[in-house]
């Protein structure tokens, strides 16, 4: 039976072989590591055919980049799985800002699901507060509502948002901070 240690050293050989340009071996790599490379880049980007798309351009980076993965660095599916979370990065940068930073609160989704279960005064209660928060949501500078969007909404750390905005990591933090303290003025404003 093969334990972790045997499928990295097969791994290790498979990309040692794609490096020497072995057809076969990429597509027995592409069988052990497309589907948990497409679940990572589906659950990074929320898009199922963006996802295809970063990963046909991992596969591609890795056939090119192969002659320089180092064994001693990192495991085989580790490196692949840096790939595809640069490749995921780079792709939400090129994106436009409003594709970018969805509805940071999911409202619309959110509401979708559970209007059948409310009653027709409770629903216009809930839409209500989804306006309110929306208003409170734009009154935020920029910077702040993109970094608590990213945060809420792809559930990105605070790194993976300074990649993502191309923001310093010190910036993000700070963004952060003073939008969730924002928030909680306008909303006690909001509810007096």
């Amino acid at each position: 039976m093969s334990g972790p240690r045997d499928d990295a050293s097969i791994e290790a050989e498979l990309i040692r072989r794609i490096a020497a340009g072995e057809r076969g071996a990429f597509d027995e790599l592409y069988s052990r590591y497309s589907r948990p490379l497409f679940s990572y880049a589906f659950k990074f980007l929320h898009d199922r055919m963006v996802a295809e798309e970063v990963l046909q351009d991992a596969f591609v980076k890795i056939w090119r980049t192969s002659p320089r993965y180092n064994p001693a660095l990192s495991r085989p599916f580790s490196w692949a799985v840096l790939v595809t979370k640069r490749l995921c990065i780079d792709r939400l940068r090129r994106m436009k800002p409003e594709s970018v930073v969805e509805d940071p609160t999911a409202l619309q989704s959110n509401e979708a699901v559970l209007s059948h279960q409310r009653s027709p005064s409770e629903s216009v209660a809930v839409k209500e507060e989804i306006v309110r928060l929306r208003s409170m949501l734009d009154k935020l500078p920029q910077a702040q509502k993109d970094s608590l969007s990213l945060a809420i909404s792809k559930g990105l750390t605070q790194q993976e948002i300074s990649d993502a905005l191309g923001m310093p990591l010190g910036t993000v933090k700070t963004s952060m901070r003073r939008g969730m303290q924002r928030l909680k003025q306008l909303m006690s404003h909001c509810y007096e």
